[in-house]
């Protein structure tokens, strides 16, 4: 007669190595985010150093396959349009010319309009639905440009307070851009 254990050992073991050959099967498919993928992804962009730095800075890279890392490229963006948004009620605080309190009341809303999008753009990508994703991004980055233009289309000409961050929200879309070519050129 057969125990139960030993039946229970004949399912389970050919279940476990089956298991085992998979996961060593998908290891040896999926490229993971080595320094070659990192490379190759931020030659492409328009600033490799910002786009090497950014990627190194982010403890989800080492694991990231390229849509992992159009994703950490996006949550990035979102994580800096948020610091932006949050920073902006103590900028406005600061203000007293009526015309700057305008033109940083509307980065907020261009920022806010830029988090939705960036929102969008997530979902996209994890759907893997690429063509969105560029739509979304290419929106965000405009959001970025119109609240610098504030400063810009009319006196007094100014820098905008939040300009070193419009500036790196248009180099992380520039990033999310060089890693989806990256896809279409390999």
């Amino acid at each position: 007669m057969i125990s139960p254990i030993s039946c229970l050992s004949i399912l389970v073991i050919p279940l476990l190595v089956t298991s085992l050959f998979y996961l060593v099967s998908n290891a040896m498919i999926e490229v993971k985010a080595d320094f070659a993928l990192l490379d190759s992804v931020c030659q492409k962009s328009e600033d490799y150093d910002f786009c090497m730095s950014s990627f190194r800075g982010d403890p989800r890279t080492c694991a990231a396959d390229r849509n992992g890392l159009v994703l950490i490229s996006i949550a990035i963006n979102i994580d800096l349009v948020e610091a932006t948004i949050d920073r902006i009620p103590h900028i406005l605080k600061s203000l007293t010319d009526p015309l700057d309190k305008k033109r940083i009341h509307n980065c907020l809303t261009d920022f806010n309009d830029a988090n939705v999008k960036l929102r969008g753009a997530y979902t996209a990508s994890s759907a893997r639905s690429y063509w969105k994703v560029i739509a979304f991004i290419r929106d965000v980055a405009s959001k970025a440009i119109d609240c610098d233009g504030e400063y810009k289309k009319s006196p007094p000409i100014r820098q905008s307070s939040i300009s070193d961050e419009t500036f790196k929200v248009t180099k992380l879309t520039d990033i999310t851009f060089a890693v989806i070519d990256s896809f279409i050129s390999t």
